[in-house]
């Protein structure tokens, strides 16, 4: 499900700012983003998103912005200047490469500058901060992410009632589909009975074994109490739902497509290819429901 939050705290020595962006994804995929030096933040973070969350591809930005005592003291690794510098002036001379080195080279060399900090590690100093600021931000996109779940939930009641109403009247032509099959079945007994070598009484027995696989009232019976549980779902407020829900949707079309392969009626098969139609549009929007 779509969402977005944020949250910014302000202190003397540093500010953090959360961003959280969701959108609709089968499965909870989480993605942190920190300052290099807070990397140790990043599955801090993806941990709380995933004791929040279970469906969704998820984005988090943190920033931070340090001063005063914690921006700390910028200093160079003199080690590594003085190795970089004879190194550069050996190729020039072997290998007969000119130019000039420029400060702007060597603020482009790894861990060339570091930053001293006096006292504690910010990192672990200023994590209680963090989070609190994450779960502000976690708590904005939970409500962006229930007002889109109301919404949803709507158009998806709807759907499903236009499927049971569907449903129903497939119960109220299934006698009429039985009534059908044995039409058409004495119209064929009484062609083949008079042909030689047929036995009527056997012929029976088999028209009776076949009209009663063609009856589709145990899939009418098993399709209520599907839609019934689906309406049950609808009144579970802040219930993680979506892969009972998902389950649900493809069983309700294991038995409309049953009854569908069964029935002798056209108006029953019309209606089955409707209600699968309606279905797939639950099916769809389900998959990003938590």
């Amino acid at each position: 499900m779509t969402g977005y939050g944020q949250a910014e705290l302000h202190g003397d020595d540093v500010s953090f700012s959360v961003e959280i962006r969701s959108v609709n994804h089968r499965f909870l995929d989480v993605h942190v983003r920190c300052p290099g030096r807070f990397a140790s933040w990043e599955p801090l973070v993806r941990g709380m998103v995933r004791d929040t969350l279970r469906r969704g591809k998820v984005d988090v930005y943190l920033g931070v912005r340090e001063t005063g005592r914690l921006a700390g003291r910028l200093s160079v690794n003199r080690n590594l200047l003085k190795a970089f510098l004879d190194e550069a002036g050996r190729i020039r001379e072997e290998f007969g490469v000119g130019g000039e080195l420029t400060l702007r080279d060597l603020i482009g060399v790894p861990e060339l500058f570091r930053t001293d900090h006096e006292g504690e590690d910010p990192v672990s100093v200023l994590w209680p901060e963090v989070q609190y600021a994450v779960h502000d931000a976690l708590a904005m996109l939970l409500e962006a992410r229930k007002k889109e779940g109301e919404r949803l939930k709507a158009v998806l009641r709807e759907t499903a009632g236009r499927i049971g109403k569907m449903a129903e009247e497939i119960r109220l032509l299934s006698s009429e589909n039985r009534q059908l099959a044995q039409a058409r079945f004495k119209e064929r007994i009484e062609t083949l009975s008079g042909s030689a070598g047929v036995d009527p009484v056997r012929l029976h027995q088999e028209a009776a074994i076949l009209i009663d696989r063609l009856d589709i009232t145990e899939e009418c019976d098993r399709l209520r109490s599907h839609l019934a549980s689906m309406e049950t779902f609808f009144r579970e407020p802040g219930n993680a739902v979506g892969k009972r829900f998902d389950f649900l949707v493809q069983e309700v079309f294991r038995e409309l497509n049953t009854a569908g392969n069964k029935s002798a009626h056209a108006g029953i098969s019309s209606l089955v290819v409707e209600a699968k139609a309606e279905l797939e549009k639950i099916r769809e929007q389900i998959q990003n429901v938590e």
